[in-house]
C-alpha cells in the first residue's frame, strides 16, 4: 500500500470518528497532545483540593456531598442524553465501588491520618501502574514484554526520586495502609472499566459510578457522622471535588481508557505524583526539591517509553480525539 492510500484511510478514520461524535451529541473534539496534558492537571489537581478539604472536613461527610453533588449534575444529564440500552449496570456499579468508593475512601482516609499529599500522589500512582498492568496482563487484555515493563520501571524511578526528600518527613502506619487500599481500587477499576464497560456511554458510566458511591456512602455518613467546619475553603474545595474531580476528571478517565490501553493510561498517571508536589509547593506551602524536578524528568522518559510502544504495538490514526462536550 502507498504512504498516500494510508494517509488517506487515516483521514478517512479521523472523519468518521468526527461524524459518530457529532451523532452522540459531543461536537467539541481534542487532540491526544492537548486532551493528555489536560488530563494529567486534572488528575493532580484532586490530590491538592483533596487535602485543602480534609483540612476542614471529615472524609466520610466530605466523601458523601462529593458523591451526591455530582450525582446530581450526572444523573439528569444521563437521563436526557445518555444511552442507557444495554448499559452493564451491575458491573458499572462495581466500577463505581472501586473507583469512587475504595479509591477516594482511602485517599482522603491517608490525608485524615496525616499523609501528605504528594506521598499520596506517590504510593497511588507509583505503584498503580504495575498492578495495572499486571491485572491487565493476567486477564489477557494485554501483553506485557520487555519494553512495557522497562518503561513503567524507568517511570516509576522518576516517581521515587521526585518524592524522596518528603518520604522521610511523611506520617506512616494506618494512614499509608489506607492510601494502598485505595490504590487498589483504582488500580481494579481502571482495569475493569476497559474489560467491563469500554463501550458503555460516558454520561451513563459517570452517572452511575457516582450514583452508586451516593447509595454507599450517603448513610454511612449520615450514621457515623463527621466534623465539618463551614466556610469559603470547604465551600471552593468541595466544589471542585465535586464537579471538576466527580465529573470532569472521570470522564476524562473514560474517554482516556477507550482510546489507550489499561497499562499506558497508569503509565500517563506516573506523571501525576511530580506534577502534585508541584503544585503543593504553590498551594500548601509543602517544601519543593530539585529532586522533585529531576524526577518529573525521568518519569516523562519513562511514560513516552509506554506510550511510543503502544502506538507500535496497535497503529492508531495520526490524532486520537477525545470528545469533550456532555451534550448537544
Amino acid at each position: 500500500m502507498l504512504a498516500s492510500d494510508r494517509s488517506q484511510i487515516r483521514i478517512d478514520n479521523a472523519q468518521v470518528r468526527l461524524i459518530a461524535a457529532r451523532a452522540t451529541g459531543t461536537v467539541h473534539l481534542m487532540s491526544d497532545r492537548l486532551f493528555l496534558p489536560i488530563f494529567i492537571l486534572l488528575w493532580s489537581s484532586g490530590y491538592v483540593v483533596g487535602a485543602l478539604a480534609i483540612e476542614v472536613a471529615d472524609p466520610l461527610p466530605l466523601l458523601a456531598v462529593r458523591f451526591t453533588l455530582a450525582s446530581l449534575v450526572l444523573v439528569p444529564l444521563a437521563l436526557r442524553h445518555g444511552r442507557w440500552r444495554g448499559a452493564p449496570f451491575g458491573r458499572l456499579a462495581v466500577v463505581g465501588l472501586l473507583l469512587q468508593v475504595v479509591q477516594f475512601g482511602g485517599i482522603y482516609g491517608g490525608f485524615a491520618l496525616g499523609v501528605p499529599a504528594g506521598l499520596s500522589a506517590l504510593v497511588m500512582l507509583g505503584l498503580a501502574p504495575l498492578v495495572t498492568t499486571g491485572l491487565a496482563i493476567g486477564s489477557g487484555q494485554e501483553h506485557g514484554d520487555v519494553r512495557l515493563w522497562s518503561g513503567l520501571a524507568v517511570g516509576v524511578v522518576g516517581v521515587a526520586l521526585s518524592l524522596a526528600p518528603e518520604l522521610g518527613d511523611a506520617r506512616v502506619g494506618v494512614g499509608v495502609i489506607l492510601t494502598l487500599v485505595g490504590m487498589l481500587g483504582l488500580a481494579g477499576g481502571t482495569v475493569l472499566q476497559k474489560r467491563w464497560v469500554g463501550a458503555a456511554d460516558m454520561r451513563v458510566s459517570a452517572a452511575v459510578q457516582n450514583a452508586t458511591a451516593g447509595i454507599i456512602v450517603v448513610p454511612l455518613a449520615a450514621a457515623f457522622g463527621g466534623h465539618v467546619e463551614m466556610g469559603a475553603q470547604l465551600v471552593l474545595s468541595v466544589a471542585w471535588i465535586a464537579w471538576g474531580m466527580g465529573i470532569v476528571s472521570l470522564l476524562a478517565l473514560v474517554s482516556v481508557l477507550r482510546h489507550h490501553a489499561a497499562s499506558a493510561v497508569a503509565a500517563l498517571l506516573l506523571v501525576v505524583p511530580a506534577v502534585t508536589a508541584i503544585a503543593s509547593a504553590i498551594t500548601l506551602g509543602d517544601p519543593l526539591h530539585p529532586a522533585t524536578l529531576a524526577g518529573m524528568l525521568v518519569a516523562m522518559l519513562g511514560v513516552g517509553a509506554v506510550l511510543r510502544r503502544e502506538t507500535t504495538v496497535a497503529p492508531p490514526a495520526p490524532h486520537r480525539l477525545h470528545a469533550v462536550t456532555l451534550a448537544s
